[in-house]
């Protein structure tokens, strides 16, 4: 039998020993488990940026792959924690929306951590990712069924739609996260790109974000001289906006939730 995969987000940072101790709960319970960091520089508090790297990261990780989401400005609030079986993966974490790719899957299956024996003993007020999160990850993945956690929530927590729509013959999006490169990435999928444009190349379509205006999708980012703007389908499979060579964020003055739109050429 496979061992169990269990990914780790949050925005714990490295520079202090969070990230490593929430290893060493998920190993003492779990030793079998490959646990794999997905990313640990979130901007403190930040659940829509963890929800947006949950999105583009878990379908890349097979199915019963574990997901561990630990961006939790409520920890020690009434605020409820949360497991969901939802596209074949299981999720774990704070019921504050960082869950939102998980819950937005028709056929979700949320349920209230309550069953306190699962628990890492005694739970303190301020480290729920060491105390609760991580051992019923581990649980989860040592095959602890989802229904003995606690009961159905049918009320999660949900963030604002981002969700493209097409208007006046433009494809609305907006920028959901900048990466270290300056790479803006866009909520606007291939799909969508096929659906509002049917038949119409990639060559023929023009990118608009703040006053900059791209024409056409470039195939890679050197098919471009450097300083060169360029809007691409990037690696998760979105629209990204980028600077061959330089930090398209910065130079632009664009940030997430910015605009962007995409229309016919001509």
């Amino acid at each position: 039998m496979a061992r169990p995969i269990i990914t780790f987000t949050s925005d714990f940072g490295l520079q202090d020993w969070f990230v490593g101790v929430v290893h060493g709960v998920l190993h003492q319970l779990c030793p079998e488990a490959r646990v794999v960091d997905l990313a640990h520089d979130i901007p403190p508090g930040h659940v829509a940026r963890a929800a947006f790297v949950l999105e583009a990261a878990s379908p890349d990780f097979p199915d019963g792959t574990i997901h561990l989401a630990v961006v939790d400005p409520g920890v020690g609030t009434e605020r409820r924690a949360l497991a969901v079986r939802a596209r074949g993966h299981l999720f774990v974490g704070p019921d504050n929306g960082v869950l939102e790719w998980a819950l937005r899957d028709p056929a979700a299956e949320a349920r209230a951590l309550t069953e306190e024996r699962f628990f890492r003993q005694p739970v303190s007020r301020t480290f729920h990712g060491r105390d609760v999160f991580a051992p019923v990850a581990a649980h989860l993945a040592g095959g602890t069924p989802l229904a003995d956690l606690g009961p159905p929530v049918r009320d999660p927590v949900r963030l604002p739609d981002a969700v493209p729509r097409v208007r006046d013959g433009l494809l609305e999006g907006c920028i959901m996260l900048v990466d270290r490169f300056g790479n803006a990435l866009t909520n606007l999928c291939a799909g969508d790109l096929a659906r509002a444009f049917p038949g119409v190349a990639e060559s023929q379509l023009e990118v608009t974000v703040g006053r900059h205006r791209i024409a056409g999708l470039t195939r890679s980012y050197g098919d471009r001289p450097v300083g060169a703007f360029v809007a691409i389908m990037g690696s998760s499979g979105r629209l990204e906006i980028a600077q061959v060579g330089g930090h398209c964020a910065s130079r632009l003055g664009i940030g997430e939730r910015d605009p962007v739109t995409v229309r016919r050429a001509g």
